[in-house]
């Protein structure tokens, strides 16, 4: 449940391979440049319609993607009034000025990690903007990764709050459609482990992050004994099955 850089280096190099990026994104990366090499991978019109929603949402002041997204939408649906007059809109702003528009009002945007650790009562809002102001001197890349970095060195929140609010946010995303469910919790809803659980997983694996220790989801639910090696394989197989249908012609 990472967000990426744009552009981010990863697809940059495999932009033209369609296992990376499916890798990539079942990592959890919310990845703006992996949905739109996606989009273009695709030879189904839904698909990539899809795909270029995916990435509009996560950057929704990138103008040019969001023409694109409505154009696949009016591919697939041709007398899409909603999509039609956003359109019209924005191409008649850009004859009348450098305004930006946006498409997506009917849909809130998730919140950023630091909104969510605020909202319950981790950090005060003071605390937040002093961290963001550090993030921007030393011109680190706007990730929610860095900042939940940075608040657990300086001890403003414990790595069990970090995991709670990641929590919150991916199903945030989930709901709004920027985001695929992730494996951790796919599994919670399949029933194979709780949400107390995986809540629990991810703390241990921001606590090692911070060693220097990279684990998986799987990785960790095995060694707390939470699943057998077998049980993570087979409902990673599910996982991916399911999640990828709709991308396979």
């Amino acid at each position: 449940m990472k967000q990426c850089p744009i552009p981010c280096p990863f697809i940059a190099q495999h932009s033209h391979d369609m296992a990376s990026i499916r890798k990539h994104l079942l990592e959890g990366n919310q990845c703006r440049d992996a949905w739109v090499a996606l989009s273009k991978l695709v030879q189904d019109a839904r698909q990539r319609k899809d795909c270029l929603e995916r990435a509009a949402i996560l950057a929704p002041d990138d103008e040019e993607l969001q023409i694109a997204y409505l154009e696949a939408r009016l591919a697939v649906q041709p007398d899409d009034v909603f999509a039609q007059q956003r359109l019209n809109e924005i191409h008649t702003m850009r004859l009348l000025s450098d305004v930006k528009t946006h498409y997506f009002h009917e849909q809130p945007k998730p919140r950023l990690i630091g909104d969510i650790l605020v909202s319950i009562g981790a950090i005060t809002e003071a605390e937040l903007q002093e961290v963001l102001s550090e993030q921007r001197r030393e011109s680190l890349l706007k990730s929610d990764r860095r900042l939940g970095q940075l608040l657990l060195k300086r001890g403003l929140i414990t790595p069990s709050k970090l995991a709670k609010a990641l929590i919150i946010q991916q199903q945030e995303r989930s709901r709004a459609r920027t985001a695929p469910q992730v494996l951790g919790e796919y599994l919670v809803e399949r029933g194979y482990i709780t949400a107390a659980q995986l809540e629990d997983v991810l703390a241990e694996q921001i606590r090692l992050d911070q060693q220097g220790k990279r684990l998986s989801i799987g990785e960790l639910l095995v060694r707390m004994r939470l699943m057998s090696k077998e049980k993570v394989d087979q409902a990673a197989r599910e996982y991916e099955r399911i999640f990828w249908s709709k991308f396979n012609a």
